[in-house]
């Protein structure tokens, strides 16, 4: 998958484990949790991004990003995670100084059409923590609309061992192939 997103080269192409360079550079000033892994906080180094790479592998039936680039730089990145037939998740990250540039919506609304189109995939979901109002909004200005709480849902992914870790509630946002986007 490769799109152009229309605004001075952002692309949106799917990323394999050749592009492990690109998602080293582009986590060096990340501070917040990985969107690739189970590693929870903080730069990759080049065998974290070929294992996280390699995990979400587009080659194989699962889960696969879709890199946000412009100019040949890694800007974030979109991944779309299989729940069950007809329903996927899509998490999204961008470095840190290219967030509220509006790129994260742009990527998002357009993997989300391209899923439907594409995939033939009817149900689009986002897991959206309490509070994150960057992302509450990104939700709502795409043509996501809120579903549910889940109460306890979501790992915090500040440890490694799911039984030890925390949890928190999740908002759940949907976008189906009948919600105008």
């Amino acid at each position: 998958m490769d799109l152009d997103l229309g605004d001075g080269g952002l692309r949106l192409r799917t990323l394999d484990t050749a592009d492990a360079a690109l998602l080293v550079e582009a986590t060096s000033a990340e501070t917040g949790r990985s969107l690739w892994g189970d590693r929870p906080l903080g730069p990759h180094s080049l065998s974290d991004a070929q294992a996280a790479l390699a995990a979400w592998d587009p080659a194989t039936p699962g889960q696969f990003s879709l890199g946000v680039l412009r100019d040949g730089r890694l800007l974030g990145a979109v991944g779309l995670i299989p729940e069950r037939p007809g329903s996927i998740e899509l998490a999204y990250w961008l470095r840190p100084e290219e967030r509220g540039k509006g790129i994260a919506s742009r990527a998002v609304l357009a993997a989300t059409g391209w899923a439907h189109a594409e995939l033939a995939v009817p149900r689009i979901w986002l897991e959206i923590r309490p509070g994150n109002e960057p992302s509450l909004r990104l939700a709502e200005r795409v043509g996501y609309r809120f579903e549910q709480r889940i109460p306890r849902h979501c790992r915090t992914g500040t440890h490694h061992d799911p039984e030890r870790d925390t949890w928190h509630d999740c908002l759940i946002w949907v976008h189906d192939d009948t919600t105008a986007a």
